[in-house]
């Protein structure tokens, strides 16, 4: 049998502040904490590419699933080539986003199996379903960005779940007998497609992998578009019903914000020009109490704090945000624009990668525009963003 465990000793890449631990042989070791507390830091940049630091036994075979799989059934394939893997060091970050809670069990049972081929299994997710089968977990925190970094403590799957304390929905549930709904003759080379959306709430699309949970979204936005060459794109749109009780829709994806290296974001909010050189290393928090009296600063970041991105320098390649920071600052950034009422916001997976406070966070965002008379449409299966949503639409 392979003993070795895997020493780390001062891993200071990015935010990291000087881990030190082990990672054994034949055991899931699951990293936890909040959205931009160093996990992915210590997942990739220390085990996979051994940035700053000092690691002992490490294996000959290292295998990795990055989080820039956005595809759950891309995700899926991936993960089922590492089943005859033995005496690796298997890597994978938020293995279970975009599962329904069965395939999230599925999976998860999965990963412990791979474990038992004395592999090395280190998992970033937030999910806890995968604390059911974690021998270790690694707490980082206790905030993000700066203010994150440390190991918090080590302990067993089964004392974190007991420690996470239940989240208390402190909202009031939004009503509405207000509808829309859509026909095309072929959508996606499904015939006869038809969608429904209830305005004026939030709604979930529920399902399974390759259900159709985006084709849904796509219709509801193609039926509602007015952008160039909208017509075209929906030219098998037979009937769209009650049209005129919305504005616009706007779709948000899980995309990088620019493929340009050098954005950042202080230049993708287009605040540059207000700051100065020695400012551009600072985080969004930071900025917001320094330039308290520039409101048109302000009133462009602040959104970034309200979504919990505070923490993002603005000095930040926006190419290194992950899919969830992504969707989260196209959502700030669009807000800052003043749009006004009688919108439909679409999500995909919009709490992908995020802990369960900042869930909290996203889920009353969305709240807060649906009662100024918007609607918010997203496709998502956590358990914890589903609290929140006023309806569920289940696909098979």
């Amino acid at each position: 049998m392979h003993n070795d465990i895997i020493k780390i000793e001062n891993a200071h890449v990015n935010n990291l502040k000087n881990i030190t631990t082990n990672i054994e042989f034949g055991k899931v070791t699951v990293c936890a904490g909040p959205s931009g507390s160093g996990k992915s830091s210590f997942a990739y940049e220390t085990l996979v590419k051994k940035e700053k630091c000092n690691i002992k036994n490490y294996p000959n075979k290292v295998r990795s699933i990055s989080q820039k799989i956005f595809d759950t059934s891309k995700k899926i394939m991936e993960l089922l080539k590492l089943k005859e893997e033995k005496n690796t060091l298997i890597v994978i970050d938020e293995p279970l986003a975009g599962m329904t809670n069965d395939e999230a069990i599925q999976y998860s049972n999965f990963i412990k199996k791979l474990s038992n081929n004395n592999n090395a299994i280190v998992v970033v997710e937030h999910r806890r379903e995968i604390f059911n089968i974690a021998d270790k977990v690694l707490i980082f925190g206790p905030e993000s960005g700066f203010n994150g970094g440390y190991l918090l403590e080590e302990t067993t799957g089964e004392k974190y779940l007991k420690e996470l304390s239940n989240i208390t929905i402190n909202r009031i549930e939004n009503k509405s007998n207000k509808k829309i709904s859509a026909e095309y003759s072929e959508f996606e080379h499904i015939k006869n497609y038809k969608v429904l959306l209830f305005l004026n709430q939030i709604t979930s699309i529920t399902g399974p992998q390759k259900s159709g949970k985006s084709t849904y979204l796509d219709a509801i936005y193609k039926a509602l578009d007015k952008s160039t060459g909208a017509s075209e794109r929906r030219k098998n749109l037979v009937s769209v019903k009650n049209k005129n009780y919305i504005r616009r829709p706007h779709i948000i994806d899980a995309s990088p914000v620019s493929k340009n290296s050098r954005s950042t974001v202080a230049t993708y909010f287009g605040i540059s020009k207000f700051l100065k050189n020695e400012n551009l290393d600072i985080t969004v928090l930071e900025a917001l109490n320094i330039y308290q009296n520039n409101p048109l600063l302000i009133r462009r970041i602040k959104h970034l704090k309200d979504i919990g991105l505070d923490y993002l320098k603005l000095n930040q390649s926006s190419y290194s945000l992950s899919g969830g920071e992504c969707q989260r600052i196209k959502l700030a950034k669009l807000l800052c624009k003043k749009l006004g009422d009688r919108s439909i916001y679409i999500f995909d997976n919009p709490v992908r990668g995020l802990g369960e406070k900042n869930i909290e966070q996203v889920m009353l965002m969305f709240d807060k525009l649906v009662k100024n008379n918007n609607t918010v449409l997203i496709a998502e299966n956590d358990p914890i963003a589903l609290k929140f949503v006023d309806r569920i639409i289940k696909l098979q």
